[in-house]
């Protein structure tokens, strides 16, 4: 299609677009003259009422199908709004003329009157389309398109039976003088009036049946087509509330128009709004807002009338009318208006939980977590939590532990669909929570979601420092075996090793003062005896040192050191060593930063299969960075951290630093680790991971390896 083509079909979909505006317009017009020429004897002796009502809807229908029709050119429900905004118009400019007509015989007044009693029920088959055709314009696919066809078909029922039936059975009471039997059916009034009945059992079970249909659409359907269904599910909860505070109430004549308006506005609103801006608002909270006012007003309104009752049978007696009213209304304010207060807050409690109670419900979970111990306990508390102040059935809660663990904890049976939460704590993902989709009470608002953000929170900073305190305790108790497993060591080499030789040696030095004179060829055999086990001595001495801290710090710097480390490797794999601000430093970073080279450079032999890898140093005023990045295969992610990858982390935590082994996206292994010192030791906090790559996070948080 050309440019010039497409831009002239553009611009006649946009003037088809505003047909049902000016048609409703035009119409709207035309209702108010014809209320305002009809007298209230005209409009009684022809049963109707002002027209202005019920057009005005008809106005707010084409404003919408405009709305959606310039924005979605030929969208079928666009359409489909459009046609019943006509109809819904014409009804009305008509049902004034009806009055006009009736009263002066004018013509035109037998097919206005037809339009108006038979005609009109179209709209119902209309809106059974918008539910079918709603929000996608299309009819759901599969075994269900079948159905939905049937379904749009059984809707035509009515209207058509209303056309073809006689006056007879249409109107229990003709109207004299006027007659809308335009076409007849030749069948005796009896058929014809079951087979009226047949078509509004099929018209109205089709309603009912596409409502169903929507269910199905919602499970099928995505986020966005969910979004616009809960607003088409706004609507028809107004729509129904209105049907029943009308029925109610029993009103009559004016306000039940009126009731129908609002409930046809809100329709067409809704449904535009859920078409082309489904997150204008937060139809959640609306949908929830609305449920459960409405359950407060009816509870409200019911002891209201009971109050009302009560004092008028106590009291009408002895009182006259205006001390009944008095005395009812001092009840009502000075006793009843705190119990409604009350009273709404339980009812809303008792539907959505503690949703509006923010401060108290993050206020109950601080203190349920301040008395409890473990992390095991903690999980089913924050999950209770949850469940209390949502309201909701299921809540699973899964916290990460610093070791690439799950921990998880379940409050109530879980659903067929679920949704899933992270949990973060200093923008480090450390679990989830996973909450019903289905169901009002799973709708979470703004203000629903903020408040989850400030359980989850507190949550995870408490979870968070209980499981870094028991890392720590554990690491503490590491330490500690640490340390005494190489005092052990040390004895057990001094005491079985350094020892024996020692006391060998002055055993033979003794032996040979005693020979020196009179053996002197013995003595030197002895000496030289001596000689050669102080050399080992000295040989064990180096080992035990070395243990302690590489001699090579002291003897030419940890830059040198490392060097050296990467000479010693270079026939396996090629390393390039950069070192800044690496000089001076305290002494027990400059063993971290030495073993932690040490044991990646061993690492990288023994598994990677790397070609080069690049080895820096970064020093400065605050800590030092130390870098190990290889070219190698990587970790795999179901391989689990070994001894080399915790000692790693072990040596940088032993400083209040930290460490994290990545695999990046473009390949191989980085060791990175931030050993603090000074003030910023003095400062440091327990380590976190930054924020990563959703790729790198899985990759990390799933380390399986025997280094």
């Amino acid at each position: 299609m050309s440019t010039t083509t497409a831009g002239r079909a553009r611009s006649r979909a946009a003037v088809a677009a505003y047909v049902p505006v000016l048609v409703a317009v035009v119409c709207l017009v035309v209702s108010v003259w014809l209320d305002l020429t009809n007298t209230d004897a005209e409009r009684t002796a022809a049963d109707i009422g002002f027209a202005f009502p019920v057009a005005l809807p008809g106005l707010v229908l084409a404003a919408s199908a405009t709305w959606v029709l310039l924005e979605r050119p030929g969208d079928a429900v666009g359409r489909v709004l459009g046609a019943v905004a006509v109809v819904w118009s014409v009804d009305g400019a008509l049902s004034g003329w009806l009055a006009h007509g009736y009263a002066h015989g004018s013509a035109g007044t037998d097919p206005a009157f037809w339009f108006v009693a038979r005609f009109g029920a179209v709209l119902l088959s209309g809106l059974v389309a918008v539910l079918l055709l709603y929000p996608t314009g299309r009819l759901l696919a599969g075994r269900w398109r079948a159905m939905s066809v049937g379904v749009l078909l059984a809707s035509f029922a009515l209207p058509v039976m209303l056309v073809l039936a006689p006056d007879d059975v249409v109107f229990t009471t003709p109207v004299p003088g006027v007659s809308t039997e335009l076409v007849g059916l030749p069948v005796p009034d009896p058929v014809a009036e079951a087979v009226l009945r047949v078509g509004q059992v099929l018209t109205l079970g089709s309603i009912v049946v596409a409502v169903a249909l929507l269910r199905v659409r919602y499970r099928r359907g995505s986020g966005r087509e969910r979004t616009q269904l809960r607003w088409l599910l706004w609507a028809g909860i107004m729509c129904v509330l209105l049907v029943l505070a009308g029925a109610t109430l029993s009103v009559s004549g004016g306000l039940t128009t009126v009731l129908l308006d609002v409930a046809v506005i809100t329709l067409a609103a809704s449904v535009a709004v859920g078409l082309l801006r489904p997150g204008l608002g937060d139809v959640d909270a609306l949908v929830a807002w609305t449920l459960t006012t409405a359950v407060v007003a009816a509870i409200v309104v019911g002891i209201d009338l009971a109050v009302l009752a009560a004092g008028t049978a106590l009291l009408g007696d002895r009182l006259d009318q205006r001390d009944v009213t008095l005395v009812v209304l001092v009840l009502a304010v000075v006793v009843y208006g705190p119990l409604r207060g009350w009273l709404g807050g339980l009812v809303h409690r008792l539907l959505l939980g503690r949703r509006n109670d923010r401060y108290g419900a993050v206020s109950a979970l601080a203190a349920r977590l301040e008395t409890i111990g473990t992390v095991d306990e903690q999980l089913p508390a924050l999950a209770s939590a949850v469940a209390d102040t949502f309201k909701v059935r299921h809540v699973r809660v899964e916290v990460l532990t610093p070791d690439g663990g799950l921990l998880s904890a379940s409050h109530g049976t879980p659903p067929a669909e679920v949704q899933e939460i992270d949990i973060a704590y200093q923008d480090e993902r450390v679990g989830r929570l996973v909450l019903p989709v289905q169901g009002y009470r799973s709708m979470l608002s703004r203000r629903d979601q903020g408040l989850l953000v400030d359980l989850v929170r507190q949550a995870a900073v408490a979870i968070r420092a209980r499981l870094l305190a028991t890392e720590l305790q554990a690491s503490r108790e590491r330490l500690v075996l640490g340390r005494e497993d190489d005092r052990r060591r040390i004895r057990r080499d001094l005491h079985d090793g350094l020892g024996p030789v020692l006391g060998g040696v002055a055993l033979r030095l003794q032996a040979a003062g005693n020979a020196i004179d009179t053996d002197p060829a013995r003595a030197r055999e002895l000496v030289a005896l001596a000689r050669t086990e102080v050399s080992d001595a000295l040989d064990d001495v180096r080992r035990l040192v070395h243990d302690l801290r590489p001699p090579a710090l002291d003897d030419l710097g940890l830059e040198a050191a490392v060097r050296q480390q990467a000479d010693r490797v270079r026939s396996e794999v090629d390393v390039h060593v950069e070192a800044e601000g690496a000089t001076g430093l305290p002494a027990a970073v400059e063993v971290a930063a030495y073993r932690i080279v040490s044991e990646a450079l061993a690492n990288v032999v023994r598994h990677a299969g790397a070609s080069h890898v690049d080895v820096r140093l970064e020093g400065d005023a605050g800590g030092l960075t130390v870098t190990v990045a290889d070219d190698g295969r990587g970790i795999g992610p179901d391989v689990t951290a070994g001894v080399g990858l915790l000692s790693l982390r072990e040596r940088a935590e032993e400083l209040g630093g930290r460490c994290e082994v990545v695999c990046p996206d473009s390949g191989g292994t980085t060791v990175r680790a931030v050993l603090p010192y000074g003030a910023a030791a003095g400062d440091a906090v327990p380590p976190t991971d930054p924020p990563t790559t959703a790729s790198s996070l899985r990759r990390t948080e799933t380390v399986r390896s025997t280094r």
